[in-house]
């Protein structure tokens, strides 16, 4: 699995240098993300690529008399690639790296936030300002609502999880008053 990881992360590297060389990084971006798209969607459209009986030339046909006209040809030629060389099932794992990276071009960070409930418009607006000034990257938030948190919220951020919920905050003070000597 780390291999196959690896292999896609390349192949996402390599489309990501190309494309934005050729100055196409959005549109072969928005076709990427429309493969996967595809790719989970239609069980037909997978299996047909993935097939080990169905040529090459057949798969490449296919694509070319389906999506011919709807992508850029770097997209085509890049899709056409993982075909001849059998990777097509790292579509997904390369479309997300190649976002990652369009991310990190662009100076993004994704950031999930937990909340024991829902984000008002002015808590988001909120909570993406501070972030921003965290972490200074402009902010992608992707919000979870778990009542088990009590209150406050759960950042994570990369690697790193700020936790600034209720549950925390009274397990840290559960914590410290069992651990405080009793005087008599």
């Amino acid at each position: 699995m780390k291999q196959s990881a690896a292999v896609a992360r390349k192949y996402a590297l390599a489309l990501f240098n190309a494309a934005k060389q050729r100055g196409d990084l959005d549109a072969v971006s928005a076709d990427l993300m429309s493969l996967r798209d595809l790719y989970q969607a239609d069980p037909r459209f997978r299996n047909f690529l993935l097939a080990p009986d169905v040529t090459d030339d057949r798969k490449q046909q296919f694509v070319a008399a389906v999506l011919g006209g709807k992508l850029k040809p770097l997209s085509r030629e890049f899709l056409g690639l993982l075909l001849t060389k059998g990777r097509f099932s790292m579509l997904e794992a390369a479309a997300s790296h190649f976002e990652q990276l369009v991310e990190a071009e662009r100076g993004i960070v994704r950031v999930r936030a937990t909340t024991a409930v829902a984000l008002t418009d002015a808590n988001r607006t909120q909570l993406t300002a501070s972030l921003m000034a965290l972490t200074g990257h402009k902010v992608l938030l992707a919000e979870d609502v778990d009542p088990r948190i009590l209150g406050g919220v759960v950042v994570h951020v990369g690697g790193k999880i700020i936790d600034g919920s209720v549950k925390a905050a009274l397990a840290e003070l559960r914590e410290s008053l069992l651990s405080a000597p009793l005087h008599a």
